[in-house]
This record gives C-alpha cells, sequence and structure tokens, in this order.
C-alpha cells in the first residue's frame, strides 16, 4: 500500500495565486473626497485610509459642544445605495459586529476630533485590508455627516470620486 505524494511547483501556485487575485481586484482605484456642503464654524474633512476604512478630522470653533451622529450618518456608492457608517474608535472595533446604536462622537467647544470610519455594507473588506471596487468608477460617491448642532441636525456632505490608481 502506498501513498502517492505530489509535489506542487512553488513558482506556479504563486503565478496562479497572483493571476487570480488580479482577476478579482480589477483595476486600483484611489478614493478622492471634495467637500461639497460645509457647515459654518465646524471644520471637517474626510481623507481616505487604506483597507475600505475613511478617516474624518473635525475641529469645532463654535462656543458650545457638538456631536457627530454615527446612526445618521451614511455613504451613498456610486449605484445610489446608502450604507450606514460605523465608527471605529480603535482597530479592534473591526473585530466586532456593529452594534444597532452607535455612540455619538462629542466635540467640545473649540475641540478637536479625528477618528475613522468604515461602511457597514463594506465592513469585511476593513477586516481583510481590502478596497472594494466602486460600482461605476465613473461617477461619484457621496458622504452625509449628521451633526447635532444647537440642537439641530445639520448635514455636512462630501463627494467621492475614484482616480485609477498609477
Amino acid at each position: 500500500m502506498g501513498i502517492e505524494v505530489r509535489r506542487y511547483d512553488l513558482t506556479s501556485s504563486i503565478i496562479l495565486l497572483a493571476i487570480l487575485l488580479a482577476a478579482c481586484a480589477g483595476p486600483g482605484f484611489e478614493p478622492v473626497v471634495t467637500l461639497l456642503k460645509p457647515i459654518d464654524q465646524v471644520q471637517v474633512s474626510v481623507g481616505y485610509q487604506a483597507g475600505a476604512i475613511y478617516q474624518v478630522q473635525i475641529a469645532n470653533e463654535l462656543p458650545d459642544e457638538i456631536s457627530l451622529v454615527w446612526n445618521e450618518s451614511v455613504y451613498v456608492n456610486t449605484g445610489g445605495d446608502a450604507t450606514r457608517l460605523i465608527h471605529i474608535a480603535s482597530p479592534q472595533d473591526l473585530d466586532q459586529a456593529p452594534t444597532p446604536e452607535q455612540k455619538h462622537s462629542a466635540v467640545a467647544a473649540h475641540g478637536r476630533l479625528r477618528t475613522e470610519f468604515v461602511g457597514e455594507s463594506w465592513i469585511d473588506y476593513a477586516r481583510r485590508g481590502v478596497t472594494p471596487r466602486p460600482l461605476y468608477s465613473d461617477k461619484k460617491a457621496k458622504i452625509y455627516l449628521s451633526f447635532h448642532i444647537h440642537g439641530k441636525q445639520v448635514y455636512w456632505r462630501a463627494e467621492v470620486s475614484f482616480v485609477p490608481r498609477k
């Protein structure tokens, strides 16, 4: 009774894996965020980090505390589908399932906040460090951040265009 042992060529396996990954990934795109609707006395900037994660920086120039309301903030993809934004306070947050209710992020009067977020529908991409492809790379996505300011809901809005990576 003999056991047949097959030996695979490592180089062939690596080449096959590279071809499969390239076919899945398609052309790479770099998300570029452009401001559409600012909020008076609240400076907000959003930038793409990596692996489907965005960073938001907020400078509150108001004399009162404001709140970023995660459950009311959304990303609308290039196909028009909205997904809730998930606040990522620490890298360990990616390992946990998103909660139905997220805590607001308070920004003190004349204070600053820097934190990260991901779209709920692409959190698995972020866990794997993979950037999802836009549905339509020639169209723009939108980011809507909801703030509670002086007891009112105020939206900051930006668009995301997708530039081919060089």
